[in-house]
């Protein structure tokens, strides 16, 4: 039997023993049962008083490897956060240099829109002062022909 046991067993008889006449608190018990529990207890003790402690070091050993693996995990979160701010902060860096080479860009191809307009404009500006220069040149020839046409 295990201690517990045993101690029920104790209130049992004494609980069920006989009451001796002309007492309040006095009961009548069966002395060698009750020695013989008591004897069983007196060795199941050490035993029990074992078990118990062991069980208070396992629990302690199981707070320790559940505080570790806490930690540990704990940690690792930590690392993790690290991580992701890090990332972030490179992706926002990247999205601002992205950014800035979006409007160098774009400076850029406007600057290079105004510049070939400029060109355009003066290649047609030249054509133009050469178109009038053969408009100017057909027109003469015209009326060269045509003076020459009504002299004959």
């Amino acid at each position: 039997m295990k201690s517990i046991e045993i101690i029920e067993s104790l209130i049992q008889q004494v609980k069920e023993a006989r009451s001796v006449p002309l007492s309040r608190d006095g009961a009548l018990v069966n002395r060698n049962e009750f020695i013989e529990l008591l004897e069983q207890l007196r060795s199941q003790l050490p035993d029990d008083v074992q078990v118990a402690n062991e069980i208070l070091e396992a629990k302690e050993t199981v707070i320790d490897e559940g505080r570790r693996a806490a930690e540990a995990l704990i940690d690792k979160a930590k690392d993790q956060a690290r991580r992701l701010i890090s990332e972030h902060s490179i992706l926002a860096q990247a999205q601002r240099e992205a950014q800035g080479l979006l409007q160098m860009a774009e400076i850029e191809v406007e600057k290079m829109r105004l510049e070939t307009n400029r060109y355009i404009d003066a290649r047609l500006a030249n054509f133009e002062v050469a178109l009038h220069k053969t408009l100017d040149a057909v027109k003469r020839g015209r009326e060269k022909m045509t003076g020459k046409s009504e002299g004959l």
